[in-house]
């Protein structure tokens, strides 16, 4: 496939007009350049140069030690034998996306800050800089904004990772080509997009039901208020900012709510407290529970709301006041509250621990356990400097500074240990995989909280930001494409465009982009003047060419004119293309088992995709199976199968584990697949090149869910 595209617009006036295949010429973009709405930081506002005093110098210390490892260790070991442009980075999930995004923000602030030395990491300036630029720019054209295929994006947590690679990004703007300035825009336009319409969660409910037992939304809500405070400030120009900053208070507000604030009427950016909130994320004393235990390492997750400071002041803005909410309740928790023991954990105490003369010491007492590791530093490093900084503890026993020091010279003897700059020994110390960019991450943003403070005032306000009715989109689109668009045959793809506004949405254009040799015929209308409440559908018969194969996109475009601004709303989807026709759609269905009357085998080849069509096993299955009968001998090509949960977004323990996909041959059954491990959504049985009539799943594992059941979507044969 190639990456060239033709354009099916709707040309929308007052009246439908019909819908014509337009070419673009290759390269051209049919959206508006999202790099286009951002600012970059203006460094010449920060002259005063590197901060000089110890504890600064203590938290340089240990970011370059971090350079060090990333540079000379880690990142050769990780991608060394990669000698594309953009690196593969082994997969969608969280180790494989968070880590290589820590990293580069850890590089991206040592060398943006000037702080960085080769003297200490025995890296060349310009190598470091090449590193944290690959590490930025293929993260960016890895997520589903820019790639049709090994995407990640716009998921649970996927925000925290946007937020490392963009914020890299920022850092390093002057240094990106153009090319990936857009993809990165695209990256932070698309994860900010989420929040457009996203309702903030909560831990408990004002009446004081818990939602989500053992389990705070306050990490949560703090990083994606995190992300989103950084779009604000990267894309001051992007039409849908004062959405982001409104969703961004309601989040820093919510992230470490008390019961108390519910009746709280303390205006704060706008409005009371009382009416931002609809529940509680911590208890009043300003604990809180993660992991089904009092977690002091998601006490310190503040810091994603009160390091707010570090992407508005680089923009020359005052930091919204929300960022501090129960900041101090919360470091107080840490630093002097009591926990009894019993019922605590032997010896009791507070969190942060003191030597015999009261002074303040690296070690951390957890009261109920901890199972992130015996030493983890950098996360509690953080969140003193920003109390220290920002003077949210002006209520502790102790000062921050005296904390923060302790923290720092522990990470320092910790790297000490190795001479690659690594700070981890055994597993025990710290459990998490990505460990050591964990680091990088952290020193780094204290490092910038340090800089930052030596090179401008940073400064509060309690200003309010309100939304007016032009500033939200007015309107949802939803692309509704199938999983598969096989080779010459001709398969919908749908878009509806809804308005949410009160007024109407004028000049509509709805249009479909696909790749270079497709051909669409319109079988639905849309009007140029949307009216307020209203949808319009379009729906498309697309057809791909006969030598297409593999993955390709099918992108979607609106746009239209609210409230006198021209709007823009996009979606994508990575879809298969698979050869020939599928031969297994309301073909009879053997089981070996259903877990329900309305979970049975034909589900598997309904053609449908939503949970409530898919053949699930039964529970006591412990090798459950399932037959298609072709009804005659087919020469099959491809064979797909589709499987796990869409409502919690195709989690990885719920798709099928270990199976074999066979083909019954003259000869009899012939495994043409095996997959062990499996974790994906979508597998694909390819070349499979033999002739049969019957298609079998053989299933020695179904999941690595604790319902261990088969879950499939659908089984689709291809004959060539």
């Amino acid at each position: 496939m190639t990456s060239h595209r033709r354009f099916a617009g709707l040309a929308a006036a007052l009246s439908t007009v019909a819908l014509a295949l337009v070419p673009v010429a290759p390269g051209a973009a049919t959206a508006a350049p999202a790099a286009d709405a951002v600012t970059p930081v203006d460094w010449s506002r920060f002259d005063a140069g590197l901060p000089d005093d110890a504890q600064a110098e203590r938290v340089r210390a240990i970011l370059l030690n971090s350079s060090e490892y990333t540079l000379r260790t880690w990142f050769p070991a990780r991608y060394g034998g990669q000698t594309s442009e953009y690196l593969d980075l082994g997969g969608v999930g969280e180790g494989n996306v968070r880590p290589p995004g820590s990293a580069a923000l850890g590089l991206a602030t040592v060398l943006a800050t000037g702080a960085y030395d080769p003297a200490a990491t025995g890296v060349p300036e310009e190598r470091a800089r090449e590193v944290a630029l690959r590490l930025i720019t293929s993260i960016a054209y890895r997520h589903e904004s820019n790639s049709t295929a090994g995407a990640w994006g716009t998921e649970w947590q996927s925000a925290l990772w946007a937020f490392n690679a963009a914020f890299a990004g920022w850092l390093l703007w002057d240094d990106l080509p153009d090319a990936d300035r857009e993809r990165l825009a695209r990256m932070v336009r698309a994860e900010a997009g989420v929040f457009l319409d996203y309702t903030v969660p909560y831990y408990q409910r004002p009446d004081g039901t818990v939602v989500t037992p053992g389990d705070s939304k306050a990490e949560e809500n703090a990083w994606n208020a995190a992300f989103l405070n950084l779009a604000v400030a990267m894309m001051p120009e992007h039409p849908d900012v004062a959405v982001w900053q409104d969703k961004a208070l309601e989040l820093m507000v919510s992230a470490y709510s008390r019961p108390s604030d519910l009746h709280d009427d303390t205006v704060v950016n706008g409005k009371p407290l009382s009416e931002w909130l609809n529940g509680s994320n911590i208890f009043e004393d300003g604990t809180l529970v993660n992991h089904s235990r009092i977690h002091p390492d998601y006490f310190t997750s503040i810091a994603n709301s009160v390091g707010a400071p570090l992407a508005y002041a680089l923009a020359g803005r005052d930091t919204p006041r929300a960022a501090l909410h129960n900041a101090g309740v919360v470091y107080e928790a840490l630093a002097d509250h009591v926990f009894a023991a019993p019922p605590y954990a032997a010896p009791g105490g507070t969190i942060y621990v003191r030597d015999a003369a009261g002074a303040a010491t690296a070690r951390v007492y957890y009261p109920q356990g901890n199972d992130w590791g015996t030493d983890r530093q950098l996360h509690f490093l953080l969140l003193d400097t920003l109390a220290a900084s920002y003077g949210f503890d002006a209520g502790s026993e102790l000062p921050a500074a005296g904390w923060a020091a302790a923290h720092a010279q522990r990470a320092l003897d910790m790297q000490a240990r190795f001479d690659d700059g690594r700070t981890y020994g055994a597993a025990s110390e710290d459990t998490y995989s990505g460990r050591e960019q964990w680091v990088a991450l952290l020193a780094a943003r204290t490092y910038l909280t340090h800089w930052l403070g030596h090179n401008t005032d940073v400064g509060f306000t309690n200003q309010a930001f309100p939304v007016r009715p032009g500033d939200r989109p007015g309107a949802t689109l939803t692309l509704d494409a199938a999983a598969a668009y096989p080779q010459g045959v001709a398969t919908p793809v749908t878009v509806a465009v809804r308005s949410t506004s009160a007024a109407p949405l004028n000049r509509l254009v709805v249009g479909l982009e696909l790749p270079d040799g497709w051909q669409a015929t319109r079988t639905g209308t849309a009007d140029g003047v949307l009216p307020p409440g209203g949808t319009a559908t379009v729906t498309w018969q697309v057809t791909p060419p006969d030598d297409a194969g593999g993955t390709a996109e099918l992108a979607v475009t609106a746009r239209y004119r609210h409230y006198g601004t021209e709007r823009e709303l996009t979606d994508s989807a990575a879809v298969a293309v698979p050869p020939g026709v599928n031969v297994a759609v309301g073909r009879p269905v053997t089981v070996s088992s259903a877990l329900r009357a309305n979970t049975g085998g034909g589900l598997a080849v309904d053609g449908g995709f939503a949970d409530a069509s898919r053949w699930l096993s039964a529970e006591g299955d412990p090798a459950p199976w399932l037959v298609v009968d072709l009804g005659e001998p087919a020469d099959v090509a491809e064979i797909h199968v589709y499987s796990g949960y869409n409502s919690t977004n195709h989690d990885p323990t719920t798709t099928l584990k270990d199976f074999a996909v066979e083909v019954r041959t003259p000869a009899g059954w012939q495994q043409v697949a095996a997959f062990t491990g499996n974790v994906a959504h979508h597998v694909v049985a390819g070349d499979v090149g033999v002739t049969g009539d019957q298609v079998r799943l053989s299933i020695t594992d179904p999941s690595g869910s604790s319902i261990d059941v088969a879950r499939v979507f659908e089984v689709e044969v291809y004959s060539s």
